[in-house]
């Protein structure tokens, strides 16, 4: 089985500070809009709700008093001098006119929420905001612009279940809406743990971007990736990093890319994938490489494999030891290459506690048919212990030894193996066969003299 690739994204810290940061940061942009673009009309002492965009519902809305638009007028300066405090009070005072009508109310706590969202004072702003929805008469522009400002203030606070809920009446009132309000919403659902419900929202605002010969945004396909993988439609997420491949060359996208494959089950596409990451100078952990090697290593090109480890060891990255030695070794072999095995085998041996990479190297030498380091190699790993199959060991040994016409030895070392049930025939045949073998040699040898 291929070995697992961890993801790496955090799929909730992480994503959930990026949705808050981009909450806050779309906040501050719009709180200023909703304000400072409707400031045009707050100092106009006629009726804002006389100038409406054409299609849209007009209220009939009191009109603005000289002396109130006075009051604003000097708020807004202190504000934008960054006298807040000062604007504050001109504020405070203004507040005391109780002949304010629903309208000069709706501007003023207007102007409350921003120079209390300027001071980082979000639910101060948040309460005023939705004093300005409790007017009566309320312009239908101001008021959805103030709803769109409390559904990110609600967000940049965490109360992403009021944020939500003011998203959905946003959406009730207003036409012809753009990507953005939908990836807001989205976000919320996804904050909520809503994960099927914030998909629809997000691929809206990538429809309607596409539609409307805009670019999408990256964070959009991110936010929809993680929704998809807390769902685990992996094939989804597949498709989904495919597309972010297209914005930017990024190591966790190529990484994630190939645990999506193995997820999905496509062993070919998981390698060719973290291989890709690999070929950009994306991979430069030893964990990385050693998941690059044993990858190529099941997928049937073990040689490229050996090349991942031995350029890793040759820039220390990956560290020298058994362990990674032994794999090393492994991808050698895999390639039918037991000659150049034979060096980090004889390394991961002499690092490790226990016999069974001395064996190893005893079979490797076995397979080249170098007999008396093949030997000594097994006599190695009987001796260190700690073997799977001590039995095995022996039988290498025994081999070793006859081929070097050591057959009183070789008969000892099968002997051993004989007292393994997993053994027993294979040895019990070569001291069959060691004893006709020393019956020939003596014939011959008689026959010589």
């Amino acid at each position: 089985m291929p070995p697992k690739i961890a993801c790496l994204w955090n799929r909730d810290a992480e994503m959930r500070r990026r949705v808050k940061f981009f909450a806050m940061a779309v906040a501050l942009v719009v709180v200023a809009a909703v304000d400072f673009a409707t400031s045009d009309s707050m100092l106009l002492p006629a009726a804002y709700a006389q100038d409406q965009t054409a299609g849209q519902k007009t209220r009939k809305t009191p009109a603005m008093r000289e002396s109130v638009y006075k009051k604003l007028s000097e708020a807004q300066e202190a504000s934008e001098a960054g006298r807040e405090s000062e604007a504050l009070a001109i504020l405070e005072d203004l507040k005391r006119d109780k002949n304010l009508n629903s309208y000069e109310l709706a501007q003023l706590y207007s102007f409350y929420g921003f120079v209390h969202f300027n001071r980082e004072r979000y639910n101060d702003s948040i309460e005023a905001y939705e004093t300005v929805l409790r007017q009566s008469d309320l312009p239908e522009a101001m008021e959805l612009s103030t709803i769109y400002t409390l559904a990110q203030l609600y967000f940049t606070v965490e109360r992403y279940d009021e944020a939500a809920k003011k998203l959905e009446q946003w959406f009730r009132l207003t036409t012809n809406p753009g990507s953005e309000p939908y990836v807001l919403l989205g976000q919320a659902y996804y904050s909520l743990d809503r994960y099927e419900d914030a998909i629809p929202p997000i691929e809206k605002a990538i429809e309607l971007a596409r539609a409307n010969g805009k670019e999408t945004k990256e964070n959009w396909w991110l936010l929809l990736r993680v929704c998809y993988y807390e769902l685990e439609n992996y094939p989804k997420v597949v498709e989904i990093l495919e597309e972010l491949l297209k914005y930017e060359q990024k190591k966790e996208y190529w990484t994630q890319l190939s645990a999506m494959y193995s997820e999905i089950g496509d062993d070919r596409k998981q390698m060719l994938a973290y291989e890709m990451a690999y070929i950009q100078g994306f991979l430069d952990r030893e964990q990385e490489l050693l998941t690059l090697a044993q990858l190529y290593m099941q997928s049937g090109v073990p040689w490229r494999g050996s090349q991942v480890l031995e350029k890793g060891f040759a820039s220390d990255i990956i560290e020298k030891n058994a362990s990674n030695y032994r794999l090393l070794a492994q991808s050698y072999q895999m390639a039918q290459e037991d000659e150049k095995s034979i060096a980090p085998l004889t390394q991961a041996a002499a690092l490790s506690g226990d016999g069974e990479l001395s064996v190893r190297l005893a079979q490797a030498y076995v397979n080249l048919g170098r007999w008396e380091e093949a030997a000594e190699a097994a006599r190695e790993g009987i001796r260190k212990g700690g073997l799977n199959r001590t039995d095995s060991a022996n039988v290498l040994l025994g081999m070793s030894l006859f081929n070097l016409k050591r057959y009183g030895p070789a008969r000892s070392a099968f002997a051993e193996a004989q007292k393994d049930s997993r053994s027993s025939a294979m040895a019990s045949q070569w001291i069959a066969y060691i004893g006709k073998e020393e019956e020939r040699e003596s014939e011959l040898q008689r026959a010589l003299q």
